[in-house]
């Protein structure tokens, strides 16, 4: 474990203050923990959870730590033409399948990152008798498997507290994201390769943004992600000074959970999807490659993408009573689709050419 965990955290990093949430507590209805959780997604959407205080947490964590492994073991050392061949299915997606990578270097290795997806419905739904990971992959699938597996259980905890809270049936966002649906859940293991210190910080090569998901788990073992205080990053607003910006540091036995946007739409907006951004790893952690495993829970793809109704969530207001409702799929894909203009129009804008990714529609 302790390689990992090459080089300690900086002392001198601007550091985010996330609330600490015991699973253990959550799992045995402790109301103050579930009070707080739910306070914590009122305000940011950013929390660490302990998964070491539960047998279900510590399951994920050590199932996050064998993706994470694996990622090591391909991601370096097969090559890139090989990789990807890797690639998403066309049509309305989510990324929830395929290699990405953006710039490549002359020795063939990625300039800012790389990442694979494992599709939840290719290991558990109506896909898995048909679909087949690269061999490059599929030796680690039972890790895969086994991850995104312990990752849906724990979402489905989080989720269970925030319907209680909101004062919604039982099942009401739990029946929404359950393991075998399709519904673009997935397994991403990310690299970013180390850099020189002295290398300058390009925070646009992948801009601020919001997850259009409903819950996502983040394990990650080095420094790179930043989040913002609340009052630097008002609704709507997704240029913040750079300033405002707050490492969000890693600790041992935790995941960095954060909700997505279709925990707002489903709220309207009185839970709040976190704004975040991934930059090079702060001081001597830079030199290091940078492992990530992230694991999300999005809505079933026929979900109506509008707010349910309870007593404490806002109504509609008349404009949102006549605005076209999307599926959970096709809303999805907007979004995504519209952070990749961004993207792409930033690196058009700066080099007179566009470093994209690779799109699958």
């Amino acid at each position: 474990m302790a390689d990992l965990y090459p080089v300690p955290f900086p002392d001198d990093a601007a550091i985010a203050k996330l609330e600490k949430v015991s699973l253990y507590k959550l799992l045995n209805d402790d109301e103050d923990e579930a009070q707080r959780l739910f306070q914590v997604c009122k305000e940011t959407g950013f929390f660490y959870l302990d998964m070491m205080d539960h047998p279900k947490g510590k399951q994920m964590w050590e199932d996050a730590c064998t993706a994470c492994r694996a990622g090591q073991d391909v991601l370096p050392r097969v090559p890139m033409q090989e990789k990807k061949l890797y690639k998403a299915p066309a049509g309305v997606r989510v990324l929830d399948q395929g290699y990405q990578t953006g710039a490549v270097k002359d020795n063939g290795q990625p300039r800012d990152s790389e990442m694979f997806m494992v599709p939840q419905s290719g290991m558990f739904g109506k896909d898995a008798t048909s679909f087949q990971l690269p061999f490059w992959l599929a030796q680690h699938e039972g890790r895969f498997k086994a991850a995104m597996k312990t990752g849906n259980t724990v979402a489905n905890i989080v989720l269970s507290v925030l319907e209680r809270e909101l004062q919604l049936p039982q099942g009401a966002f739990t029946s929404l994201h359950r393991l075998a649906d399709s519904s673009g859940d997935f397994l991403r293991v990310l690299r970013y390769p180390g850099s020189d210190t002295a290398e300058k910080v390009d925070p646009l090569r992948f801009p601020a943004h919001k997850d259009a998901v409903s819950v996502a788990i983040l394990f990650t073992w080095l420094g790179g992600l930043q989040i913002v205080e609340p009052q630097a990053a008002p609704a709507g607003v997704v240029t913040v000074p750079e300033d405002s910006w707050r490492w969000v540091k890693p600790l041992p036995g935790c995941a960095v959970v954060n909700l997505g946007d279709a925990m707002e739409v489903f709220t309207n907006g009185m839970l709040k999807s976190g704004l975040h951004r991934v930059i090079k790893a702060p001081g001597q952690q830079r030199v290091h490659d940078k492992y990530s495993v992230l694991i999300v829970a999005r809505p079933e793809d026929q979900t109506p993408m509008k707010a349910f109704k309870s007593a404490v969530i806002p109504e509609d207001s008349p404009e949102q009573k006549q605005a076209e409702v999307f599926t959970s799929i096709q809303w999805g894909n907007n979004k995504i689709k519209a952070l990749q203009d961004v993207i792409d129009k930033i690196q058009s804008a700066r080099r007179g050419k566009s470093d994209k990714l690779e799109r699958s529609w």
